[in-house]
Order: structure tokens, then sequence, then C-alpha cells
């Protein structure tokens, strides 16, 4: 019984071994399941690059947009698992199972992380004409009229709704979701006076903030936001509970050899930490997020159990 199973370590390690040295044998694809021109697209263009430098072969972006992120996600998932087919994922990725009950995948189950690529923080700014200047002025404003302040996100079941709903729920308000189609069309509405508050991306909503067109109020990452300098947290505004970002990482099909998730990992990294990459990211209002496969797997996981729960406790439905 020992000796076969060492031998069948013994195989499981040389396999491994075999895999780390004949990858990656062609070019790779990194699946956006985004349009072109979002934060996911330009984002994952600017890895490619160094990417490919690392590792020595071509890496094409590919964005395949649709069913809120599942047609991208499904053509990953059947993709072959040799690391050559990567997945972009925001927080969508574990957002979604607790929104549909018939997926032909897991998150989970069906896929393995490579590692986080960034984050950025979320902001809720008001047009001009609501009377509150900071979080619990609003949440003062929303006990005196009840269900008649709106905020918009860019559509139902994103990461900015359920944290709509994770504030309204935690300050026992009543809000009405205005869900758009993207981040673009919800800050136009909210500059147009059409909405009174917007949960937005903070790098998206601070041209607004600083013009005087929006007010914004708190930022939810657990630092002040690099665009949004003087405006204050969650935390310093009394819900250090409400903490969150809008972040982003890459994974592959869960069969995919350890050895070849480790040497992804290792050019992803060292591509999160290129100079030219950080400047990029930063300048768009982006924190990179380097660490281990390990790290972002245990973070998809409590990320997905947090959403859920408050998916289930708000109720929040697809249209």
């Amino acid at each position: 019984m020992k000796a076969s199973i060492f031998a069948a370590v013994s195989i499981a390690v040389a396999i491994g071994a075999a895999h780390a040295q004949t990858f990656p044998s062609k070019s790779l694809r990194i699946v956006v399941p985004f349009p072109p021109g979002g934060t996911a697209d330009i984002t994952s263009r600017v890895l490619a690059v160094h990417l490919a430098k690392g590792l020595g072969q071509t890496v094409v972006v590919e964005n395949r947009p649709g069913g809120s992120t599942i047609i991208g996600t499904e053509v990953v998932a059947r993709s072959p698992a040799d690391g050559h087919t990567l997945l972009v994922v925001f927080p969508s990725f574990v957002i979604n199972p607790a929104l549909r009950r018939e997926m032909s995948f897991d998150p989970l189950k069906d896929f393995k992380a490579v590692g986080q690529t960034m984050s950025v923080p979320m902001a809720i700014a008001l047009h001009p004409s609501v009377p509150a200047r900071t979080l619990e002025e609003l949440i003062a404003l929303a006990h005196a009229k009840p269900g008649e302040i709106s905020y918009g996100t860019p559509g139902t079941g994103t990461t900015h709704h359920v944290m709509g709903e994770m504030l309204r729920l935690a300050a026992k308000i009543e809000l009405v979701h205005a869900p758009f189609q993207g981040g673009a069309p919800a800050l136009v509405a909210a500059t147009g006076g059409h909405i009174p508050m917007i949960y937005g991306n903070a790098t998206e909503v601070a041209p607004s903030v600083k013009s005087g067109k929006l007010r914004a109020i708190v930022v939810t990452s657990a630092e002040r936001a690099d665009v949004l300098p003087d405006v204050p947290t969650m935390r310093e505004s009394g819900y250090p509970e409400l903490e969150a970002t809008n972040w982003s990482g890459m994974v592959v099909p869960s069969a995919t050899p350890p050895s070849v998730i480790a040497r992804l990992n290792a050019e992803l990294v060292q591509a999160l930490r290129n100079a030219d990459t950080q400047d990029k990211f930063r300048s768009n209002g982006m924190s990179p997020a380097p660490g281990t496969p390990e790290e972002f797997g245990a973070f998809l996981k409590s990320e997905s159990a947090r959403y859920a729960k408050v998916v289930r406790e708000a109720g929040v439905k697809v249209d």
C-alpha cells in the first residue's frame, strides 16, 4: 500500500514538473467578460504586455461581454485546463451565484485563483440639490423621507448595487435602487439631477465632484482615495462594516496544474510590480494588488459569503 501511494505521488510530481517545463507552449488568451474600453479591458491590456515578456509568448486579450459576465466565464470554464486561457474576474464573479439559481458553472469549484490584480474604491456622491453633506446627514434625510431617495448604479447585481443594499440594511433606511446600463449612464443621470445619489467608482465620480456637479460624501475603501483626498471613509463615518472595494483578479479552470498556476502567478506579480504598470494603474485611480493564489482564493470565498448574505437579506432579484 505504501509503495503504491509513493508511486502515485511520484507520478503526480513528475507530471507537475513536466507541465512546468513545457508551459507555456503556445500563445495565451485573457478573456475579459466586459466590453472594450472599460476598467477590466484597460488593466488586462496593460498586464498582457508584461505577461507576454515574462512568459515568452503572445498574450491576446479577448472581450466576451454579455449575460452579466456569464458568457465570458462559460468560455473559460469550457477551455482546456492547461493555463493558456485565463479569465478576468470582478465581484460579479462571486455575486452571480447568489442572484441566479441555474448556472452552468460554480465559481469556487470550477476555477482556481491565479491572483488579484487591482482594487479601486467606490464612493457615494450626491447631486448638489440634496441637502446632505455627510453620510450621517444622508441617513437622517432618508429616515425623514423613506422611499424617496434613489441611488444609481451600473446595474442590478453589481458591486455598487450590493453595497447600496448593505448601506440600506445597516442604516435601516429605505432607498430605491435605480439600475443603469453601465456606470457612465448612471453618472450622466446623477450630474443632470435626474437621480439624487450615485454609488460609483471613485475614479468615475471624481471629475464631476471637482467640477461641482456632484458632492462626494464618503468612500468605501479602508483609506481615503487619492482621487478624493478630502472625502472621509466609511470607518471615519461610523460604518466600518461597509468597507469594500471594486476589485479584479485572474482565474483559470480548476484542473489547471498547480505548477502552471504558480508560474502564472509569478509572472502576474512581476507585471503588477512593474513601474510602468503601477503608473498606468494609479493614473486611473486603481491600486495594484499583487499576492499569492492562496490569498486571492481565500478572498474570493470570503467575498462570496459576504455578498450572498446581503443578497439574501436584501432580497435582491435579477430583473
